[in-house]
């Protein structure tokens, strides 16, 4: 049971079967499912940004502000330094005083001179919540949603590429021609942060091929140079290692109709 794991693979030689939702991961179905999350949040980041930018269309009040002062903070992301810009302003509602400290991108940090005076928008209803650039919210929203449509198409197109190869891995194991070859080696490729490790063979015509990459070396242990393996020959011509898909189910004296 469970689906496993994409950096570590077992060795399926001798069973279990890898379902299709098991081997969709072990195909890297990693990506449509991060694809997937991110169009997500996407999606509800920009309906929160609509919803805020379409209050302050409604509601939303504008008046004169004054540059405070101008910040920037030096901030490590993802292995590399970066700036984050902000601006110090301050507006009057009703005769208070509301400081606000915005992050900001860098063009409008650079133009915001110090004691400059800028039209900003507030809500009437909660006079803390700005726009220190009139109708971004708004803007910001459309931009997230179209993001969120596109990424979401490109999702479904790496569930259909990854999908197709798990189909065609398990129609392979199911009915495709059953075949002998020889191990040629494992091979190894080395990557920044990781080492990766392939079962590569030739088939009778000489044509090499190669399992599933794993971070785990010992899974191949069992098969060193010059022995026999089994594959499988999918209906686009790809061999897949038993050990990757499983051995085929024996067949069966009464076909089952409540079983695949």
């Amino acid at each position: 049971g469970g689906w496993g794991s994409v950096v570590g693979m077992k060795d399926y030689t001798h069973g279990p079967r890898p379902g299709f939702w098991q081997m969709l991961w072990h195909l890297g179905g990693a990506l449509p499912l991060g694809m997937a999350v991110i169009t997500v949040v996407l999606s509800v980041i920009s309906m929160g940004n609509l919803r805020d930018g379409l209050e302050f269309e409604a509601n939303g009040v504008e008046t004169q502000a004054e540059i405070l002062k101008r910040e920037e903070r030096r901030v490590r992301r993802d292995d590399r330094w970066e700036t984050d810009h902000y601006v110090v302003f301050r507006y009057v509602v009703d005769g208070q005083p509301q400081e606000v400290r915005r992050k900001v991108g860098r063009s409008l940090h650079d133009a915001a001179e110090i004691g400059a005076i800028r039209t900003v928008r507030y809500l009437a209803s909660n006079p803390a919540r700005v726009e220190f650039k009139v109708g971004e919210t708004l803007a910001t929203g459309r931009t997230l949603r179209w993001a969120a449509v596109g990424l979401g198409v490109l999702t479904l197109g790496a569930l259909w590429w990854k999908g197709r190869n798990a189909v065609d891995a398990i129609r392979a194991r199911k009915f495709g021609a059953v075949e002998r070859v020889t191990v040629v080696d494992v091979m190894v490729h080395r990557h920044k942060n990781s080492t990766r490790y392939t079962l590569h063979w030739f088939d009778k015509n000489g044509v090499l091929g190669s399992s599933r990459s794993s971070s785990g070396r010992d899974r191949y242990d069992p098969y060193p140079k010059h022995a026999s393996v089994e594959v499988f020959r999918g209906v686009r011509g790809r061999a897949w290692w038993i050990g990757d898909v499983g051995p085929r189910a024996e067949a069966q004296s009464v076909p089952s109709v409540g079983k695949s």
